[in-house]
């Protein structure tokens, strides 16, 4: 890693810690000027990191990372008079990040895409947690917030599975970065379901970033490695 590579992942570091610093510590300025720095850093050291790789995935991770920034500031806003218009833009563009993020996924390598069509098993743990969710926050989400709240959630386990469409093709310990990082992701947005919808906690701020802002870093951090093909499980034999 280059110096000026280092420069931006150490930047980004640093303005995560004062976010979390200051959602902790309740001071509602110092998250407003800091929290929309966070992807930007994040997607100027993935730039800086991927100038040979695939060109359609390096962009796809950027405008995940870019409309991860407009859905951060949005929802800055949820809470002021026009909260619910906020929620619902915010809402649009995260679901247009995890939509980049599966796309450019899916598409990181072009041949065995069969491998969940053949293991179809392994979408029952997201799609029963997605489920499970909206199940138990339904009667709390307004009747009009049920359609835009149900595809998301729909739109966030596709992302999980589209790193579980990797297997064949990336090294166990990107795949796993990569699946940590999708199901943090998914954490976090169901966080702020929870919150939203009628189920607040103590410290519910600061899970909310903390899962956020990791597993955004593991997404990147793994798409910046090029697939290293190894032999596909069903055909070893």
């Amino acid at each position: 890693m280059s110096y000026k590579n280092s420069f931006w992942l150490a930047a980004y570091a640093a303005i995560a810690l004062t976010e979390l610093v200051a959602e902790i510590s309740g001071n509602s300025t110092l998250v407003f000027w800091t929290k929309p720095l966070l992807m930007p850093l994040l997607a100027a050291w993935f730039f800086h990191e991927t100038p040979g790789s695939n060109r359609f995935v390096r962009y796809a991770v950027l405008s995940a990372l870019g409309f991860s920034t407009l859905g951060d500031i949005l929802l800055m806003f949820a809470h002021d008079a026009e909260g619910e218009l906020f929620f619902i833009l915010g809402l649009g563009s995260f679901l247009l990040a995890h939509l980049f993020y599966t796309s450019g996924f899916l598409l990181r390598d072009h041949t065995r895409k069969h491998f969940l069509l053949r293991h179809p098993w392994w979408a029952i743990p997201f799609l029963a947690f997605s489920l499970a969710l909206l199940g138990w926050l339904w009667m709390g989400i307004p009747v009009g917030l049920r359609s835009p709240v149900s595809f998301y959630a729909t739109a966030i386990s596709l992302t999980a599975l589209s790193v579980v469409n990797l297997y064949p093709v990336v090294s166990k310990s990107v795949f796993y970065q990569l699946l940590l990082g999708a199901c943090l992701f998914i954490v976090s947005d169901s966080l702020i379901a929870v919150t939203k919808f009628g189920h607040p906690f103590a410290g519910a701020r600061i899970a909310i970033m903390l899962t956020y802002i990791l597993g955004q870093w593991l997404l990147a951090s793994g798409a910046r490695i090029p697939a290293a093909r190894k032999p596909d499980p069903d055909q070893a034999d």
